[in-house]
């Protein structure tokens, strides 16, 4: 036993260090691997889902065939072994725990399909509305069930692993992006699972006071058209990050207003260049490039070099 709270201990601590210090798809490798040696396992299953939907939105699978779970919604809603977990969140339960509950549809058009003899799951309530995280341990063999011990130390284990899931969520948005920007990371149905300020102050300035929980327009926009999407007021560009997707959320600027051209014109002049460095720079001639400036400080309501440069870095000193 001495020997085993010291594993433990030494888990922890891997634990919560590396939630700071890796990447999401490292930290859940990494920490699963480390899992097995206190509770064996052959495959497993670490991520998060909608609750009522059953709609499994963000999972890294280890050591077995990602579709163990993508394919999974097509038997869900009949998954008595689910209907269990969601009913006693924050336990862990096994297939056992379900009398002839192999003689069922899920378990012989699924799971059986992926070589799962045993299974030993635990999902967890989140503090985001209607969403879950959880964690799912597999044995192929039938000779080897989980013991009533394994439960115990998972059942110990899991508030760690979901508060270290939360954390390494924060940690990844906190790293990301300027100081100035927001940041946030979601999931492919456009659920916000993580944010940093001022993301939020961002989205009531686009939507108002009630602004979305979710932002399935801005991904949809994004994969139709490119890496960005622009509202009224906020420029979100996207990036996929693992198997969720880093937001970078900053105000629009008057530059923003201006077309591709004038916005490069503005830019090259505004940072220092004179108005014929900047035609060498983008081919045109000088006389293209004052009418441009011209135009360009109209539509700004500007009347100096000196305005436009604080416009292109109003930061600087």
């Amino acid at each position: 036993m001495e020997r085993q709270l010291g594993e433990i201990s030494d888990f922890l601590l891997g634990l919560h260090g590396d939630a700071r210090a890796l990447e999401p798809d490292a930290f859940q490798r990494a920490i699963l691997e480390r899992l097995r040696t206190l509770v064996p396992f052959d495959f497993a299953a670490w991520g998060g889902a909608e609750a009522e939907e059953r709609q499994v939105n963000e999972v890294l699978v280890l050591d077995q065939d990602q579709r163990i779970l993508t394919e999974w919604p097509e038997v869900g809603p009949l998954d008595r072994f689910c209907d269990l977990t969601l009913e006693g969140l924050n336990r862990t339960w096994h297939f056992d725990d379900i009398p002839g509950y192999r003689d069922t549809l899920a378990y012989n058009e699924h799971w059986r399909g992926f070589e799962v003899s045993h299974m030993m799951s635990t999902i967890m309530h989140e503090p985001l509305e209607g969403y879950v995280s959880f964690m799912g341990l597999f044995h192929e063999d039938m000779a080897r069930p989980f013991t009533e011990e394994e439960r115990a130390l998972k059942q110990l284990l899991m508030p760690h692993l979901a508060e270290a899931l939360r954390t390494n969520r924060e940690w990844t948005v906190a790293a990301a992006g300027e100081p100035a920007e927001g940041t946030a990371l979601v999931d492919g149905t456009g659920r916000i699972l993580a944010s940093r300020d001022p993301f939020r102050a961002l989205l009531r300035e686009e939507w108002g006071t009630h602004h979305p929980l979710r932002l399935p327009e801005v991904l949809a926009g994004a994969r139709a058209g490119g890496p960005a999407w622009r509202g009224r007021c906020i420029q979100i560009r996207i990036r996929r990050f693992h198997h969720n997707f880093l937001l970078r959320v900053r105000p629009l600027s008057p530059l923003d207003a201006l077309p591709p051209r004038a916005r490069e014109v503005a830019e090259l002049f505004g940072a220092g260049l004179s108005h014929k460095e900047v035609a060498r720079r983008l081919g045109l001639s000088p006389a293209t490039v004052r009418k441009q400036l011209t135009n360009i400080y109209e539509r700004l309501g500007i009347s100096s070099k000196a305005a436009l440069g604080r416009l292109i870095r109003p930061d600087a000193d």
